[in-house]
């Protein structure tokens, strides 16, 4: 499928708060199953790691944590393990190897969620990618106002995985609009 393609496919759905891109991640861990591969997408502050965090929470394995001096977190108590990858402080495509994610992407005992995984190919053709950004303010006025508006997240599968996990990601959100 061409990245033109998997525009087409993609939809986007509002989140309110934090809670909701929380409730996003418990949702998405009801869905996935060893071996699948995510790609998330945003600005800082965009709610990757709040998304994280409902997604290790209902798979059992524990708190989640930014993994941005880490680099990669492994939470392995749920049912999947877990590997948290933050891309964001890698400045060169030859540090990657040192990260070990041939060992873990695709792995069937568990999933690989990759922050900033814009920043670099290492994901598989078939994967989930979700983007979350900022609401934009509806008027200059409400610009100035200091007022979180929620996240836009849009979901895009690329391959025939990860096409399902998208449509049932946002089948399963539908409700929450």
């Amino acid at each position: 499928m061409t990245d033109e393609a998997a525009s087409r496919d993609a939809a986007s759905r509002r989140l309110t708060d934090p809670a909701a891109t929380v409730q996003v991640g418990e949702r998405l861990a009801g869905l996935v199953r060893g071996g699948d591969a995510i790609a998330l997408i945003g600005d800082l502050g965009a709610g990757k790691t709040t998304l994280v965090t409902g997604l290790v929470a209902a798979l059992g394995g524990g708190t989640a944590a930014s993994p941005t001096f880490s680099l990669i977190n492994e939470y392995p108590g749920g049912r999947l393990v877990v590997w948290h990858v933050d891309l964001y402080r890698i400045e060169r495509a030859a540090e990657l190897p040192e990260l070990g994610l041939d060992d873990v992407i695709g792995d069937p005992r568990g999933i690989c969620v990759i922050e900033w995984a814009d920043r670099f190919a290492v994901l598989p053709a078939d994967h989930l990618r979700i983007e979350l950004a900022h609401v934009a303010a509806d008027s200059p006025a409400e610009a100035a106002g200091d007022v979180d508006r929620g996240r836009r997240l849009v979901a895009t599968g690329h391959g025939p995985r990860g096409r399902a996990l998208a449509a049932e990601l946002l089948r399963s959100i539908e409700g929450d609009r």
